[in-house]
C-alpha cells in the first residue's frame, strides 16, 4: 500500500455514526479516527443511538451532536419482526435503516456513514475529481444480493462486496433509491426492505451492497473503486492497540475494527 496520503477534499460533509450501547467503549476511538483521518471539512458528527445516558455523555464529551434513534427512524424498532432460529435481529436491522435515514440528521448533502465499531487509523478521503470513493471488501454474502434482486428486480452489477463498515451516502441518490423501491411496491421503503429481507439468514439484507450496487448501476461513472485494508482486532485489545500499535498497523491498513463477535 503506498504511503503518499490522499490529498484533500474541499466537499463538507457530515459524519453518521449508529451507535448501539455495546459499542460504547470503543465510539470514542471511532469519533477521534474520523477527526483525524477524515480530511473532508466535517459539519458535525451525528451519533444516532438509544436514549442512553452514558452515549449522551460521550456526545457530549466528544463534541458530538446526540440523535434519538427513535425519532430518526421512521418505524420503530419493536415494531420490527425479525427473528432467525430464535434470535432476535430487528435491532440490527434497524441499525441499517438508520443510514438510508441521513436525510433526517444531516445538512450536508454528503454523509460518511461509520459503523461504531470501525476505526480510521490512515488518511482517507472520499471525493476524488467529483467521483465518490467507494470502497470494496473480500465478502460475498449471497443473501445480501438476493435481497437487492428482490427489491429493485435486477442482479447486482459488482461482482465485489462494498461491505467495509463505512460508505459515503449522497441525500440524492439515497432518495432516489427510496423512491424507485417505493414505486416498484407501492408501499414505504423500509416496510419493502423489511419484507425481503432474507429471513432465512440472521444477516438478510445489507445497506452498503444495497446502496453501492444501487450507484453503480445507475451511476456508473460517478464511482471510483478502491480495496479497503481493514483489520479485525478483538475487543479485549482497544486501549493497549490504539496506544501503541496504531503506528505499526497503519503503514499498512486504513481501518481497524473491533467487532463485538471477536472476543
Amino acid at each position: 500500500m503506498s504511503h503518499t496520503h490522499p490529498i484533500r477534499s474541499n466537499t463538507r460533509i457530515d459524519i453518521v455514526i449508529p451507535v448501539a450501547p455495546k459499542d460504547a467503549a470503543v465510539l470514542p476511538y471511532t469519533i477521534e479516527g474520523a477527526r483525524r483521518n477524515i480530511l473532508h471539512p466535517i459539519g458535525k458528527i451525528a451519533i444516532v443511538a438509544p436514549n442512553d445516558r452514558g452515549i449522551r455523555k460521550l456526545c457530549e464529551q466528544y463534541k458530538c451532536v446526540f440523535f434519538d434513534e427513535a425519532a430518526v427512524v421512521p418505524i420503530a424498532k419493536n415494531k420490527i419482526d425479525y427473528s432467525v432460529n430464535g434470535i432476535d435481529r430487528s435491532g440490527w436491522l434497524f441499525q441499517q435503516l438508520i443510514k438510508f435515514s441521513g436525510n433526517v440528521v444531516c445538512s450536508e448533502e454528503h454523509y460518511l456513514v461509520i459503523d461504531a465499531d470501525t476505526v480510521f487509523i490512515r488518511p482517507n478521503v472520499f471525493m476524488e475529481n467529483g467521483k465518490t470513493v467507494f470502497h470494496y471488501a473480500d465478502e460475498h454474502h449471497l443473501p445480501y444480493f438476493v435481497a437487492y434482486e428482490k427489491l429493485l428486480g435486477q442482479k447486482a452489477v459488482s461482482a465485489k462486496s462494498f461491505i467495509t463498515h463505512y460508505m459515503l451516502f449522497e441525500k440524492s441518490k439515497v432518495e432516489l433509491l427510496k423512491k424507485t423501491i417505493e414505486e416498484r411496491f407501492k408501499i414505504a421503503w423500509y416496510e419493502a426492505i423489511l419484507q425481503h429481507a432474507d429471513r432465512s439468514h440472521t444477516s438478510g439484507f445489507s445497506d452498503y451492497e444495497t446502496y453501492g450496487n444501487f450507484v453503480l448501476s445507475r451511476f456508473p461513472g460517478q464511482m471510483v473503486m478502491k480495496y479497503w485494508h481493514n483489520y479485525s482486532l478483538s475487543r479485549s485489545v482497544t486501549k493497549k492497540t490504539m496506544q501503541n500499535g496504531i503506528p505499526k498497523l497503519a503503514a499498512k491498513y486504513n481501518t481497524v475494527s473491533f467487532h463485538s463477535w471477536n472476543q
